[in-house]
């Protein structure tokens, strides 16, 4: 049996975290660690990422495709091994 995912804000839906950006939160950070970074913070410097929009990455808030081809970029893979993980 298939998740339905809610896709507008109503009843039922209120506060509910989207659990598409939640693994697209988790990727990022799995991503990061792979790299050598424990720190969100550092890899956000070092890449020329506002630390503040980067933790909101990692936790699956603020993600627009741009960002994450930004991020896909800094990790220096492609879209098909960004998405290869985690997105069964």
């Amino acid at each position: 049996m298939k998740k339905q995912i809610a896709t507008k804000k109503g009843k039922g839906a209120k506060n509910l975290p989207n659990p598409y950006l939640k693994k697209l939160g988790a990727r990022v950070k799995a991503l990061r660690v792979k790299k050598g970074y424990t720190s969100g913070e550092k890899f956000a410097l070092d890449h020329g990422f506002s630390r503040v929009q980067y933790g909101r990455w990692e936790t699956g808030k603020n993600l627009t495709f741009l960002s994450i081809v930004q991020m896909i970029g800094a990790f220096d893979i492609t879209v098909k091994e960004f998405f290869s993980e985690g997105f069964d």
